[in-house]
């Protein structure tokens, strides 16, 4: 009944906690505009590991508008962060008022209408994800054609369901509980406006202002001052 290194009628034994993380990124890929049947896609270069993400501006033609489509590719990646193996069961995303889910969009990924505003995907509900491993899951949104929704739209995803075999919960996440800040959380922002032309006729009126201007100060300094 007492402690002496070495004897034989004594031992340790050691326990190592291991932690379950899966994490959330998104970010747009691609913002498709499509005017009069002609598609025009521009590549955002964005990449998950920008935090926050730069904001996706897309200017519309007005004269255009009523002919104009808008679609917004969005990628969600979920990265095991911890150090027990385990899947993400389910990914909601929130769509924000002004954009919408079409099915023949997003024929790919399972994903299904949960309730308005609410679409969810089991796609990598049988894909392990080992510790350090990440895996893709896309989306494409398209924005309502109207002159009046324009502006900032906010869209939201999060893992809404996980899985381990030991069942040990998320350190620093709770599923489908839409808190921000939590890192199975994440959200991208697009801004829609209308170029109408009036930005160069604005310029170029300052300017012929500042050059009435400045010949009229030069005719009064020659023609009045000096005499």
């Amino acid at each position: 009944n007492e402690w002496n290194e070495g004897e034989d009628d004594q031992d340790r034994e050691y326990i190592k906690l291991n932690y379950f993380d899966l994490a959330l990124r998104k970010w747009v890929t691609q913002a498709i505009v499509i005017e009069n049947g002609k598609e025009t896609v521009t590549q955002t270069g964005h990449t998950p590991e920008q935090d926050p993400e730069p904001i996706v501006k897309v200017e519309l033609n007005k004269k255009k508008l009523s002919k104009t489509t808008v679609k917004y590719v969005y990628a969600i990646k979920i990265t095991n962060e911890g150090e027990i193996e385990g899947y993400a069961k389910e990914i909601k995303d929130r769509i924000p008022d002004g954009l919408e889910f079409f099915a023949e969009d997003n024929t790919q990924y399972n994903w299904k209408v949960e309730e308005a505003g609410i679409v969810t995907t089991d796609y990598l509900k049988d894909t392990l994800l080992k510790p350090g491993e990440s895996a893709v899951v896309p989306i494409v949104l398209r924005w309502k054609n109207s002159e009046q929704n324009l502006g900032q739209k906010v869209n939201v995803a999060e893992i809404s369901k996980d899985y381990n075999e030991y069942g040990v919960l998320d350190i620093d996440s709770t599923p489908n509980n839409n808190v921000e800040g939590e890192d199975d959380q994440d959200l991208a922002i697009v801004v829609l406006s209308i170029s109408t032309g009036s930005v160069p006729m604005y310029i170029a009126f300052i300017s012929f202002i500042i050059l009435l201007l400045g010949t009229g100060t030069y005719m009064i300094h020659k023609h009045v001052i000096k005499k």
